[in-house]
């Protein structure tokens, strides 16, 4: 008796309540009013016996949306409304994946208000799949996709008959006689994955069905009115009501057999469903008789309720009738004297017919019924959306490609780069299992993605344990920098000192470029498919993920630390210039001596060896540093090293101190394979190039990339534009980025507008964002270029063939590497576009560097052999390599020797049938090597007279970068450099929530660092032969995500495509807007695919063949650097003459 009777309102509950599961109008059947206002528990969804019809919505990427249509459109809410649906879901289309969309004219369905969506009508088939009994569980699992509740629940005992086969169980129902039907339920285990499945012997398929001619409204006031009392017209400017259509509507009031009579014509005999759109807003029914061709429809009149409020407009019942061929009458008469319904329209829609589209029926989990409130009036629950999360992750979880993706992940982290197919197949056999079988031992629960069976896989599999495979030289990996100190430590056993409690790695991050739970970006240290740009891995394709944090940086970071944990231990004593260059911090005390005292170390090495041999001793050290991989070849060197070592006192700890540091110098020691020295050669000294200074002039070109996906649409919206375009800009972007509008589009009054100073340009001109204020001041010197919607391409790209391109669209990883690459087809695998840039203007006689600020980078790299390797340094500085301790007080000075000589005859050249990993290595240690003495001299003692510190005195990322950018630049001469390539970035731009906060700090970032260096390279007198491209991997969408806080504020935008860049330099024939918007943001738009994410009309092609001839590339050259130039018309390209001042 407490309980809430929903179909009764609780405040009326006596005999003047409404009874919101009844009709009022017949006392019987369901509830009709359109719209209810009143408390919440009054406005959730009721009952209605409303005709109603779901409809797909599809859009040009073949994606559905479902839409509701009734005969009472005010109470549609957007969620399910043909026009406003934006809950798009991937479905599978049937046949060859055809389907009906605005760009092939949506067949027989209906082009929607916007012209981005078809809307057709739908009829659901459940058929019966297995008329007999399957041949396998395989057979089941690929023709089954709709589950059914166990039998067990699903009735009482002897509710079904169950029969058991080969690999399944089937029960029918009791009421089919052993028949198959649609309610014959299939029990399996998954043969994939093991899951028990129960699946109904169903399959549930979506017919698209059309019309033959469009729904047809016919306005009450362009009818016919007649009769002894005529409907009055009341016109738009007559009455406060609005939600009506046309200009006005025909109202009943004292029209007592009067009629409104349409005449339709028709070329054959066809049958029609006709109805009739009025508001009557007293509580009261009127009945009406409706004629066609004199015939009344129904003898008893038709009733039109109330609607229940005022200006709120309902269909009729609607009635199927027959039309002949030629004109037909149409009237509707109301007969009773009193004040009758006020009509808007007559709809008329004729019959659908069926088409040749199709897609399986796609399972939902959240009811369509959205919640009012928080407490739940509606039928949204929590309850469904874990359901429906947890089916996401178990979609995942037991997907075929996910034992073999993990494992690789896996095998790459735990031993092997590149593991092969027989590697992989055994650790997703035991991931899919849960068990692996090693030496009659079983590991693993048994239970699918068995962590325990999956590592057994991993390292106990035959390729990870054969010593044989040492000799491939495809095995093995490049060992991240971050285990090697822990090694040693363990394994040369560290001690603490007396009062010391535990030891500190200090700021591993700023040294190795890895530290743990710190990462550069969301993909972790480095990507899987890193391809090194050194060594031999590059012509194979070979994979070495570790190698993308080894560079000169690292590498020089990396052998100070090591060798300032044997001299030193765990301390602060490697210093350099007061740099501290070791991995340790200061313990409060001590001298640095490098004696064995370790005065000054919180914890050092206590091992004692064994060995009574000097080869005793280096074999040791190679079974507990090396596993035993270490070669004879470096063995002996290591003994003859070690044996001429004479030091001046502690004369056996300073040669087992020697001995550690040369064993930690090997190939073997960084790598976790074996090598074989080429005896015949050496390998090349100092690969810096050089060249008669003053041949040609210098010139630099900056590769400035700003990863995580740009949204380039807020750096340069429109402005003042053909066709509205700003405000269509406003509308795809959700409103303006205000309080009261939460958009992400930008106002203009907060925008820079700079003319395009194009007469082709859709704009007079745009708008930059106000944060940067000093690339506008560019601009209007004409020292920037601005192109818009640019992007990655490999053709001039349509919505009909885009998915074409050979790459992963949408996906950072995948995107930043081709963009760098810019070859998509392949054809110079391995290469980066300045790489070959560099590589032909090498070949051509000019003095050419490359260097990375910013980690290793595939920009940069040529192919092998033709020119010198690209550098890659630090921002915050270079070390001094492996420094002598000097003490005025301290006569003896430092014991150990000089290491460079011994760390470059342990990294000789090696054999072509050698470890490739090992060869990669030993080639980046001995190019780090020779680079870094010859930089380190270059920009010792160099400064910048410009301020790249901020206002708080801080210097970020992007500043430090361009800053050693210009201290490189000042040293061209000492160099002997003609043409430098540089490549700076950051990440942090991968805005899918406060996006309009996250940009204002960034772009700041942006417009300071390059003010700074600016002002530095015109000091040097070489900002005429500068020239800075900022890129990205793509743009973003036009249209908001809904943010993270799920009440609108937030809001971020997601991965696109195509966006805006600038260019800047002091050469360039600047002040100019170059590329195309497109004219429509919207789907309808040729070029706009769903939420708004743009096709680029512009190639990046387009700025490189503008760029390179001015580097000195011949056009003899350029399809070489650009591969896929060839594929565009010279008209979507730009040219030296369009961007310089020559």
């Amino acid at each position: 008796t407490t309980g809430w009777d929903y179909c009764v309102n609780p405040e009326q509950l006596g005999t003047t309540g409404w009874d919101y599961c009844v009709d009022p109008m017949y006392a019987s059947g369901i509830f009709k009013f359109g719209t209810v206002s009143g408390a919440d528990f009054e406005l959730g969804y009721h009952w209605t016996s409303f005709n109603c019809s779901i409809q797909a919505k599809i859009n040009n990427e073949g994606y559905v949306a479902l839409a509701h249509e009734t005969d009472n459109m005010n109470s549609i809410p957007p969620h399910l409304d043909a026009e406003q649906s934006l809950n798009y879901f991937k479905v599978y289309w049937d046949g060859d994946g055809a389907y009906p969309s605005p760009a092939n004219g949506c067949g027989k369905c209906r082009l929607n208000i916007n012209a981005d969506a078809c809307i057709c009508p739908t009829k659901v088939k459940d058929e019966i799949v297995f008329t007999a009994q399957p041949a396998s569980a395989e057979d089941i699992i690929s023709s089954l996709y709709i589950g059914a509740i166990p039998p067990d629940i699903a009735g009482p005992s002897g509710t079904f008959i169950s029969q058991p086969c080969d690999g399944f169980t089937v029960h029918f129902p009791q009421t089919s006689n052993g028949v198959y039907t649609r309610e014959t339920i299939f029990e399996l285990n998954h043969p994939y994955h093991g899951t028990k499945l129960f699946l109904k012997n169903t399959k549930s398929t979506v017919y698209l069905e059309g019309w033959e001619h469009a729904t047809t409204i016919l306005e009450a006031e362009d009818a016919l009115p007649g009769g002894p009392s005529v409907p009055n017209l009341v016109l738009a400017n007559e009455t406060n009501r609005n939600r009506f259509s046309g200009a006005g509507y025909m109202h009943f009031e004292g029209a007592g057999q009067g009629y409104l009579e349409w005449i339709v014509s028709v070329p054959e005999n066809i049958d029609a469903t006709i109805s009739f759109r009025y508001e009557d807003s007293w509580e009261t029914t009127n009945v009406v008789d409706i004629l066609v061709n004199d015939n009344v429809i129904s003898p008893e009149g038709t009733k039109l309720g109330s609607t229940g409020n005022w200006d709120y407009w309902m269909d009729s019942e609607s009635f199927l009738v027959p039309l002949n061929s030629g004109d037909n009458t149409i009237q509707l008469k109301y007969s009773d004297p009193w004040t009758g319904p006020r009509v808007d329209y007559l709809k008329i829609e004729w019959p659908t017919i069926p088409s040749s589209y199709s897609f399986r029926n796609a399972p939902h989990f959240m009811s369509l019924s959205q919640d009012y409130n928080d407490e739940g009036e509606g039928e949204t629950t929590a309850r469904d959306a874990y359901y429906e999360t947890d089916a996401v992750l178990d979609h995942y979880h037991y997907h075929p490609n996910t034992a073999p993706f993990i494992c690789i992940r896996l095998i790459q982290r735990l031993g092997i780069s590149n593991p092969s197919p027989g590697h992989i197949e055994a650790c997703a056999d035991a991931f899919r299992t849960g068990t692996y079988s090693s030496g009659g031992q079983i590991f693993g629960s048994g239970d699918y993605g068995s962590l325990e069976a999956v590592t057994a896989a991993i390292t106990l599999e035959p390729e990870a344990t054969s010593a044989v495979l040492d000799a491939d030289p495809g095995y093995g990996r490049i060992r991240e920098p971050f285990l090697q100190p822990i090694q040693v430590l363990r394994s040369l056993e560290a001690e603490l000192v007396p009062l010391e409690h535990h030891f500190e790695l200090w700021e591993l991050f700023d040294r190795l470029d890895q530290e743990p739970h710190r990462f550069k970006t969301v993909f972790s240290h480095f990507l899987p498919e890193y391809i090194p740009d050194v060594g031999p891995t590059i012509v194979p394709g070979y994979v070495s993920p570790e190698s993308m944090v080894v560079n000169m940086p690292s590498i020089i970071a990396q052998l100070n630390g090591l060798m300032s944990l044997v001299r030193y231990g765990i301390s602060d004593c490697f210093v350099d210039d007061g740099m501290s260059l070791g991995f340790g911090t200061y313990p409060g005390n001590g001298n640095c001596l490098d004696d064995g005292s370790m005065q000054r170390a919180s914890a050092f090495f206590s091992y004692i060896p064994e060995a009574t041999t000097t080869a005793g001793l280096v074999q040791e050290l190679n079974t507990l540093l090396c596993a035993g991989r270490l070669s004879q070849a470096s063995q002996d060197k290591i003994v003859d090293a070690y044996d001429s070592y004479s030091p001046a006192y502690d004369e056996a700890g300073a040669k087992l101190r020697f001995a550690y540091q040369l064993v930690m110098s090997t190939p073997e020691f960084h790598t976790s394979t074996t090598v074989k020295e080429d005896t015949t050669k050496s390998r090349p000294g100092p690969s810096i190039s050089s060249s008669d200074a003053g041949i040609n002039d210098y010139k630099a070109l900056i590769f400035l990339f700003l990863s995580g996906g740009v949204d380039s649409f807020s750096m340069l919206p429109p402005h003042t534009c053909e066709g509205d375009l700003y405000e269509k800009y406003v509308d795809i972007r959700g409103g303006l980025s205000n309080e009261t509008d939460p958009g992400i589009a930008l106002p203009k009054q907060n925008l820079l507008e700079i003319p395009t100073n194009n007469p082709e340009h859709v704009c007079s001109s745009v708008g930059l964002h106000q944060n940067l204020q000093f690339i506008d001041e560019l601009y209007k010197r004409e020292d920037a270029i601005f192109v818009t919607n640019i992007g990655l391409l490999q053709f001039p790209a349509t919505k009909e063939d885009y998915r074409d391109t050979n790459v992963r669209l949408f996906a950072h990883n995948a995107m930043q590497l081709e963009t760098m690459r810019e070859d998509l087809e392949g054809e110079k695998y391995g290469t980066g576009v300045l790489g070959r840039m560099k590589d032909k203007l090498s070949e051509a006689g000019f003095a050419c560097n490359a260097y990375s600020i910013a980690g290793s980078q595939i920009s940069l790299l040529g192919s092998p052999g033709v020119a010198s390797s690209p550098i890659a340094l630090s921002s915050n500085g270079m070390q001094k390599f492996i420094p002598q301790y000097e003490a005025s007080w301290w006569t003896d000075g430092d014991l150990t020797p000089d290491l460079t000589p011994y760390i470059l005859r342990l990294n000789n050249a090696t054999a072509v049938d050698s470890s490739f990993m090992a060869e990669t290595w030993s080639a980046k240690v001995s190019n780090a090597i020779y680079q870094h003495k010859k930089l380190y001299d270059d920009l010792e003692g160099d400064t910048v007279t410009a301020n790249f510190k901020d206002a708080s005195g801080r210097k970020s990322q992007l500043c430090k970068q361009l800053e050693m950018t210009a201290r490189l630049m000042a040293t061209h001469e000492s160099r002997n450099a003609e043409r430098d390539f540089f490549h700076v970035g950051i990440g942090g731009w991968d805005l899918h929530s406060k996006v309009i906060e996250g940009l204002e700090s960034r772009f700041d970032d942006v417009n300071h660092c390059l003010k700074a260096f600016v002002e530095e390279a015109e000091h040097l007198g070489l900002w005429n032969n500068t020239v800075l491209l900022q890129f990205s991997e793509f743009g973003r969408t036009l249209n908001p995500n809904s943010g993270p806080e799920g009440d609108g504020t937030g809001k971020g935008c997601d991965h696109a495509w195509g966006g805006n860049q600038f260019i800047i330099g002091g050469g360039l024939k600047g002040g100019q807007v170059l590329g195309q918007y497109p004219l429509d943001f919207t789907e309808n738009g040729p070029l706009v695919l769903s939420r708004g994410r743009i096709i680029p009309t512009t190639p990046w092609d387009a700025i490189w063949s503008g760029v390179a001839p001015w580097m000195g590339v011949s056009a003899e050259d350029m399809d070489h650097v650009l591969p896929m130039k060839k594929n565009f018309d010279s008209s979507a390209l730009f040219t030296k003459d369009m961007f310089f001042n020559l």
